[in-house]
């Protein structure tokens, strides 16, 4: 027996996506519609055009409507860039009186308040909240507890990682969605959606880098111990790499996209230097012939520059933290040749392909990755929901520890 159908929503910046699916009682996502159209309006992940943009999603909608033969009346949109960051706060309940020289047991009652504590994090004014994850509890000396509950302490704290972005993009994005028109129930970070989709629980723990990258974008997300270590977006992505060719070799963005796709590599090879590369003619633009080792040149420069933003961001922020399951690529740059030895060689770790487990319905395995973000979005969604009418203990974690962008 399925839950009710999800329907999730990416607005990307080379593709508008929705899909629909259920989370079915063996734990398996069935994708019953995809909606597809080319993204107008959007560059590096902010909005240049609203009517090109809410144009696009109507396209997609209908789409997807006519592929499951079903109306669609809410999305969850998946969001990325919008200068994502994240912070770690920690939350402090004193149970007793120090003077009183006692202990007290620590109760459901007891976590639930200290974890709210800590999701009350001061942001400034331009930052809105996407999501507040658990991460270790601190018992009076006692460190990197994971589950405090009865307990004898003086004090209890609790770290959280609150993932946060930019105001008016992720507003701005809504705002398109309710134009569209239709109910946009909540805005979920990509770079979450992705691990959810590509990773288990023994990555999560061992240490694992997932990197979705993405057309304007670059997500990120570190786990180790079971927790988010830290998150992030950076706005550098594929179409990027799509300018940067167009302008090293004077051609036109479709003869730069499709020369990429088609004989580009994220690694130079100085015995490419006699290969030449025959560029079709396209819409009115003469053919041209280039030298391979130069197109590779542009590719690997800014690819590198993409991984190394990502690896000093994780340097500077947990220096520590082993990668042991190494780093996973997901999204649409993941299938240009050579980036997996080029994050091999940047990240000084394994690197491999995410793989999204316990799907069916979707177009090929090939094309897997285009769809983590909305495959982890529908688990995500499903793990808020519950047919249990009176809220329990966990239903209470639940709501706490996923937040909202209402907030």
């Amino acid at each position: 027996m399925a839950i009710e159908s999800i329907s999730v929503l990416e607005i990307g910046t080379s593709t508008i996506r929705v899909l629909v699916g259920e989370l079915r009682a063996d734990g398996v996502v069935s994708v019953i519609g995809i909606g597809e159209s080319k993204s107008r309006g959007i560059r590096k992940g902010e909005i240049i055009n609203r009517d090109y943009a809410i144009k696009g999603v109507r396209a997609a909608l209908k789409a997807a409507e006519e592929n499951c033969r079903k109306s669609i009346h809410s999305v969850l949109l998946i969001t990325s860039g919008g200068q994502v960051e994240s912070k770690t706060s920690t939350g402090i309940l004193k149970l007793v009186d120090p003077s009183d020289n006692q202990l007290s047991e620590i109760n459901e009652e007891d976590i639930v308040e200290v974890i709210e504590i800590a999701r009350k994090v001061a942001l400034p004014e331009n930052r809105i909240k996407l999501h507040t994850l658990q991460q270790y509890f601190q018992v009076d000396d006692m460190f990197n507890m994971t589950n405090p509950a009865g307990m004898a302490a003086e004090e209890l704290r609790v770290d959280m990682l609150s993932i946060h972005g930019k105001r008016s993009t992720i507003e701005n994005f809504r705002k398109i969605v309710d134009d569209a028109p239709i109910e946009c129930s909540d805005a979920i970070f990509s770079g979450l959606c992705s691990s959810i989709a590509v990773l288990n629980e023994e990555q999560k723990k061992a240490g694992v880098l997932v990197v979705d990258l993405g057309g304007g974008t670059t997500d990120f997300v570190l786990y180790y111990d079971g927790f988010v270590q830290a998150a992030g977006s950076i706005a550098v992505g594929g179409e990027h790499i799509t300018n940067d060719i167009a302008v090293g070799l004077k051609i036109p963005s479709g003869q730069a996209e499709y020369v990429k796709l088609k004989e580009g590599s994220a690694l130079t090879n100085l015995m490419e230097r006699d290969h030449n590369i025959s560029i079709p003619a396209q819409q009115g633009f003469p053919g041209k012939m280039v030298r391979a080792v130069t197109l590779n040149t542009i590719i690997n420069a800014r690819m590198e520059e993409t991984f190394t933003l990502v690896k000093e961001h994780i340097d500077q922020h947990c220096s520590n933290v082993p990668m042991s399951a190494g780093v996973l690529l997901t999204g649409g740059g993941c299938f240009l040749n050579g980036v997996r030895d080029l994050g091999q060689k940047v990240f000084n770790a394994p690197c491999s392909y995410g793989k999204i487990f316990e799907v069916q319905g979707l177009p090929s395995a090939k094309e897997a990755p285009f769809y983590a973000a909305h495959i982890g979005c529908i688990r995500y969604a499903a793990s808020l929901r519950t047919k249990e009418e009176k809220p329990t203990f966990r239903k209470k974690l639940i709501e706490l520890l996923w937040g909202g962008a209402h907030e």
